[in-house]
C-alpha cells in the first residue's frame, strides 16, 4: 500500500515473470488505493493473466455493511471479470469489521467469480460450510500447523517469505499426522516470529529480517513506518542466531 501505482505495475510485472515459469500461481493484492487506481490495478492484472485479484475495501469512505461492501467489490471485479477475486478482510487496519458469513452468501450470489477472502483462522471455520466451488479462505497468520490441521491448506503469511522450509514441514508434518513433530515446529515458528516482531513495529521488523534470513534485498520501508537501526537490526540478527538461525549477506 506504500507503492505508487506505476510501482505496484512494475512489482507484479517482475512477480509474473519470475513465478510462471515454475508454475508459481499469483494473486495480485490491488487494493488500498482510490477506486480510479483499483480499477487500474485490476486491468493491468488481467492483462498480465495472473490467476486472480484480491481487494481491501474503501479505506476512507468505509462500507457501513455486507451489501455496501459487495457493491464495492463487484464494481472491482468489473474491471477483471474472468479472474476470482479474493476479499482482504483485515478490519483491525481497515476499520471495516462485517459478518462474513453474511459476506460469503451476498457476495456468492452475485459474483460469479467471487474467490473467498484473506483472513484469520477464525473466519474459515465460521465460512467453512459456504464455501462453494474453488473459493477459499487464506489464513492470514503464521499458525500454519493449526490451520493445516483443521483443514486449511492456503496460507498468505509473512513468514512463509523469511522460513519457507519451516512452514513448508508444518504442513507436511499434519498430512503426515505426524502432530508431535508438527507442534514442534510451530513452537519454533512461534518463536522466531515473536523474536523478529519484539525489535520493532511488524513491517520493519519483518523486512530486516527477510534481508538476515535470506540475503535478498527488499529495502527499506516508507514513511509513516520507521526502519530498524543499525543497532536493531544487529541485535536481532544475534538473537535469530541464538535460535539456530543462518544468516546471509545481503546481495
Amino acid at each position: 500500500m506504500s507503492l505508487n501505482v506505476k510501482e505496484r505495475k512494475e512489482l507484479l510485472e517482475a512477480w509474473v515473470s519470475a513465478a510462471k515459469p515454475l508454475g508459481t500461481k499469483v494473486i495480485a493484492q490491488i487494493g488500498g488505493a482510490p477506486l480510479p487506481d483499483v480499477l487500474e490495478l485490476a486491468k493491468h492484472a488481467k492483462k498480465l493473466n495472473v490467476d486472480g485479484i484480491m481487494t481491501l475495501p474503501e479505506l476512507y469512505y468505509k462500507p457501513k455493511n455486507e451489501h455496501q461492501l459487495v457493491e464495492y467489490l463487484e464494481e472491482v471485479s468489473k474491471a477483471a471479470p474472468t479472474l476470482p477475486l479474493i476479499y482482504y478482510h483485515f478490519p483491525v487496519m481497515t476499520g471495516v469489521d462485517v459478518n462474513m458469513q453474511q459476506l460469503f452468501s451476498i457476495a456468492s450470489s452475485k459474483m460469479i467469480n467471487f474467490g473467498g477472502a484473506k483472513a484469520d483462522l477464525f473466519v474459515a471455520e465460521q465460512v467453512a460450510d459456504q464455501l462453494i466451488g474453488d473459493q477459499k479462505v487464506f489464513i492470514a497468520n503464521h499458525h500454519i500447523a493449526l490451520s493445516a490441521l483443521m483443514g486449511h491448506h492456503s496460507s498468505i503469511a509473512t513468514v512463509s517469505n523469511i522460513f519457507p522450509d519451516l512452514v513448508h514441514a508444518a504442513v507436511e508434518a499434519v498430512n503426515n499426522e505426524d502432530l508431535e513433530n508438527a507442534r514442534g515446529i510451530q513452537k519454533r515458528l512461534n518463536k522466531l516470529v515473536d523474536c523478529i516482531a519484539s525489535h520493532g513495529d511488524f513491517v520493519p521488523s519483518m523486512k530486516a529480517a527477510m534481508e538476515l534470513v535470506t540475503g535478498i534485498r527488499v529495502g527499506p520501508t516508507r514513511r509513516p513506518l520507521t526502519p530498524l537501526n543499525n543497532e536493531q537490526i544487529s541485535s536481532l540478527g544475534n538473537y535469530l542466531i541464538n535460535l539456530g538461525v543462518e544468516l546471509h549477506s545481503v546481495t
